[in-house]
């Protein structure tokens, strides 16, 4: 694997957030970049300019968000006082915006969503709870199942905070799937039908961390076959879905102890490489193949980036980082490769066959 043929260059830097960034999603075009913050702003980005475009304003922190389905163009907002929101006019700049809204029957923060991508199904990770919400004749959302709590770990007598968290939700097999990642209890999938669970993974790790309100520390796969999980302890863990043991284990420490917290992993070149932030400062690209380390993007300054999404072009790959240490050091850094992403997919085929 040649490195001139992967490497990223930073391209811009996005500023109009007053505090730590909490959320970022492409669009599912890639079109815009869509970021929220602590401080309770929603920016539209133009993703190939940097532009902004829109600017929305609430009034509670906004944790995550999620782009609707392909047919309708819409954003889906989740704060932390519990609003879960649905902007359909994203050309408006409204400093006080009144929207559309999920109702979930319960005000608990809005930790991670996911839209099914064609029947517009959502996903929420909702305080302790999971919930499927559907679209109804009128517009609202409203929920129509909520999934059973997740059975104890075996190490759980270890930890010291036992409550249940999702902090990452994921639709597979067109909607019958439903995946979702907990903070200490592990990876389970639950057959949205039967309320059955289908596999569950149970990390080596104990995950002993410090409480973060943001966080979407695993990601599934392109392919559906494998989910990288940050285990909170010393890097990022590959796992085959419902094997409890990684299938790769790839060093990636916190710079100290008190910087041990949730960050953003993401699969980059359809699977071949994982990318994830760190609490340290710089965003790392790895082979997830070999646990190669291709590329170190780093800033200058201590600001630590938890954030990182990317999104995949005809033209090349675009990586966007939110750094979220300090509100004055709040902004989004993006990065680029423009080389065709089929070179480094058949550089990784051929590694894997060596």
């Amino acid at each position: 694997m040649l490195a001139k043929d992967f490497l990223f260059t930073s391209e811009r830097v996005l500023q109009g957030h007053t505090g730590a960034v909490n959320a970022l999603t492409f669009a599912l075009n890639g079109s815009e970049l869509a970021s929220s913050s602590k401080d309770g702003s929603l920016i539209i980005w133009d993703s190939l300019s940097g532009k902004l475009k829109s600017h929305f304003t609430f009034t509670s922190s906004i944790l995550s968000l999620a782009w609707g389905p392909w047919r309708s163009y819409c954003l889906y907002v989740g704060c932390l006082d519990g609003t879960l929101a649905i902007i359909e006019d994203l050309e408006k700049h409204c400093e006080m915006l009144a929207v559309n809204s999920v109702l979930t029957g319960i005000k608990a923060p809005v930790f991670s969503l996911a839209v099914e991508e064609y029947n517009g199904d959502i996903a929420v990770a909702l305080g302790s709870e999971i919930h499927i919400a559907q679209a109804l004749q009128s517009g609202k959302c409203v929920t129509s199942k909520i999934f059973p709590p997740p059975k104890d770990l075996p190490l759980m007598e270890e930890q010291l905070d036992k409550r249940v968290h999702g902090r990452a939700v994921a639709f597979m097999d067109n909607r019958n799937l439903l995946v979702v990642a907990y903070l200490y209890r592990g990876i389970m999938c639950w057959d949205t039908s039967s309320f059955e669970q289908r596999w569950q993974i149970n990390p080596i790790h104990s995950h002993q961390i410090t409480y973060c309100p943001r966080s979407r520390h695993a990601a599934l796969s392109f392919d559906t076959k494998r989910i990288a999980l940050m285990n909170l302890g010393d890097g990022v863990d590959i796992y085959l879905l419902g094997k409890s043991y990684p299938d790769l284990w790839i060093k990636n420490r916190p710079a100290s102890q008190d910087q041990n917290v949730p960050v953003q992993v993401s699969w980059l070149f359809n699977g071949a490489a994982v990318v994830s932030s760190s609490s340290g400062g710089d965003v790392r690209i790895w082979a997830s193949s070999s646990g190669e380390l291709l590329q170190s993007l780093e800033h200058k300054g201590k600001t630590s980036f938890c954030l990182c999404q990317a999104f995949e072009y005809p033209s090349g790959t675009m990586i966007a980082a939110g750094a979220s240490k300090m509100a004055h050091d709040a902004y989004i850094k993006i990065w680029q490769n423009k080389i065709d992403s089929k070179i480094f997919r058949y550089q990784e085929a051929q590694l894997m066959a060596w």
